[in-house]
């Protein structure tokens, strides 16, 4: 069997205080990659000076103007060489055997495409609190099918984690569109695109135990829960449109379907929650008209009727994602 090569892609923009951390835990791996792409998305920070002497070892590239972290991916992943690809961001970091632990694992099952890692969330000041950065050398797997995986990762969608995964370039090759990976009209959920097109297709290898750190920002765009859910919405109609749901389980397409009017009755909730009741019954009633439910009128009649209902909460660290406290 052909070794593998490794390419990880580093989409940069406003990152200049941590990009030279995340950069040394790739540099620092125990199986160092073939290629390191960092993507410079036309930031206003000086990525070169950040880097230093790091950025005679990695590929750099800027863009003339921003595309977006998906763009800057889609960047990356053309200048790529590796069979193995992995999208891991500016402000994140690898645990040093993460990239030797994923191609042990991928090579010993060439019939598995994906393998994705636990990860510690945590803010800047919590980092020092994670002191056990290693990961066995026979680690805790787990394996899925595409029908086990989809409704795990439709209810809790950072677990598993883009940033903390390994894929085997002829799996995205199966989800190009005119050559990118990302699509370029998703502009807040474009790794719940992604993710979502291969677990539709492909098995996949958990590693139980941590592999990183997803930093946690308290200005991050996931606080915007309107914007980001109405994204969600899009993705799952654009990937229901895919090549890649056409050809998946009738079960699979069913849960994209199902997800999708659920995502929109939650925006309907984010409005009413929020005071905005009138723009909540005109998207509950299209969506009425659209697709005729019992749970769409009865969310309907309670919010026209101003009745107050829970909020909807998840439990931290539902799937695999621990919470640092």
């Amino acid at each position: 069997m052909t070794s593998e090569t490794v390419s990880v892609i580093i989409p940069a923009y406003n990152s200049s205080a941590t990009i030279a951390e995340t950069v040394d835990s790739v540099l620092n791996q125990t199986r160092v990659p073939d290629e390191i792409i960092v993507v410079d998305d036309c930031g206003p920070e000086d990525v070169v000076a950040a880097l230093g002497d790091r950025i005679e070892r990695v590929k750099y590239i800027r863009h003339e103007f921003n595309k977006g972290v998906g763009g800057a991916r889609n960047t990356g992943y053309q200048a790529s060489t590796g069979s193995l690809i992995a999208f891991l961001d500016a402000d994140d970091i690898f645990f040093p055997q993460f990239i030797e632990t994923a191609v042990r694992i991928l090579s010993d099952r060439p019939d598995v495409e994906l393998c994705f890692g636990a990860f510690h969330s945590a803010h800047d000041n919590q980092f020092a609190r994670i002191k056990d950065r290693s990961i066995p050398t026979i680690p805790d797997i787990h394996f899925y099918k595409p029908e086990e995986i989809l409704p795990a990762y439709l209810y809790d969608s950072t677990s598993p984690l883009i940033n903390f995964g390994l894929v085997r370039r002829r799996a995205i090759e199966q989800i190009l569109k005119d050559g990118l990976v990302f699509d370029p009209t998703i502009k807040l959920t474009v790794d719940f695109n992604y993710l979502l097109e291969l677990f539709l297709q492909f098995d996949l290898i958990t590693i139980e135990n941590p592999c990183g750190i997803w930093r946690l920002r308290a200005n991050s765009m996931s606080q915007d829960q309107l914007a980001l859910w109405e994204s969600r919405v899009d993705s799952l109609k654009a990937v229901l449109k895919t090549p890649a749901a056409a050809s998946a389980s009738a079960a699979g397409r069913k849960l994209l379907v199902d997800n999708q009017h659920g995502s929109i009755r939650y925006c309907a909730k984010i409005l009413a929650w929020s005071g905005r009741r009138g723009q909540a019954i005109k998207i509950l009633m299209r969506e009425f008209l659209d697709c005729p439910s019992l749970k769409t009128i009865v969310l309907l009649i309670f919010i026209a009727l101003g009745i107050s209902f829970r909020k909807q909460s998840q439990k931290q660290g539902d799937w695999r994602g621990s919470i640092i406290k």
